[in-house]
């Protein structure tokens, strides 16, 4: 695992930020200090090897996720928080996950390419972990590869009421949020700031996850 400091940052994306579509606005806006303490997060998103160790019955996706190294997906909300547990581990709240992927940086990685899988290089499917650059925090496969969950519950409008120290989310909710890009997704859906939610008992072919735990 990767240790992620504490300390404050900007959760958001920027009011002039030239890659958040209009409509993705109230999603990603407004910016807001989050005040965090220290922990730790997966090097890499959790692979087929790892997650079929602990949950032999998962049928692998061959077609997006062929590979043991490649990240595990059409996992739903509920089994990657239960591998997480099982590790002694959990799912990493969204405001962690964001710190995480910014990596101590206001501005996300360039060139894009050297750092995440996405549509630019016409790829298919999932690719194995650890083949682009780790972000200045040491952590991989941040931006693109698969989509990745989430602790909290998603609501449209969080960020106009969301607390400044160590904000988890609303207190409930339908659908859980996803964070990071995937391997089909074009650069304006590669960023540290977008957000993505689905409602937790879904199987997606994009969609992983790694895991945190408390500094």
């Amino acid at each position: 695992m990767v240790y992620v400091p504490a300390g404050e940052f900007m959760m958001g994306s920027r009011s002039d930020d030239p890659n958040v579509y209009d409509w993705d606005k109230p999603h990603q806006q407004p910016q807001h200090p989050v005040v965090l303490r220290a922990f730790y997060l997966d090097e890499h998103e959790v692979t087929n090897a790892e997650f079929e160790r602990f949950q032999p019955r998962h049928q692998r996706n061959e077609t997006t996720s062929p590979c043991d190294e490649c990240p595990v997906v059409e996992v739903n909300w509920w089994d990657a928080q239960a591998y997480c547990v099982a590790q002694g581990k959990r799912l990493p709240t969204e405001a962690e996950w964001e710190k995480a992927a910014k990596g101590g940086t206001e501005r996300d990685p360039e060139p894009l390419e050297d750092y995440a899988w996405y549509a630019k290089e016409t790829i298919t499917r999932a690719q194995p972990i650890k083949q682009k650059r780790p972000n200045p925090y040491g952590l991989y496969d941040m931006l693109g590869n698969v989509r990745e969950w989430t602790a909290d519950w998603y609501a449209p409008d969080y960020y106009t009421r969301a607390e400044r120290d160590e904000p988890k989310g609303p207190p409930t909710g339908t659908r859980r949020v996803e964070r990071g890009g995937a391997f089909f997704l074009t650069a304006r859906g590669v960023t540290t700031t977008i957000r993505y939610n689905h409602p937790p008992g879904i199987h997606l072919y994009f969609l992983g996850f790694r895991c945190a735990q408390d500094g």
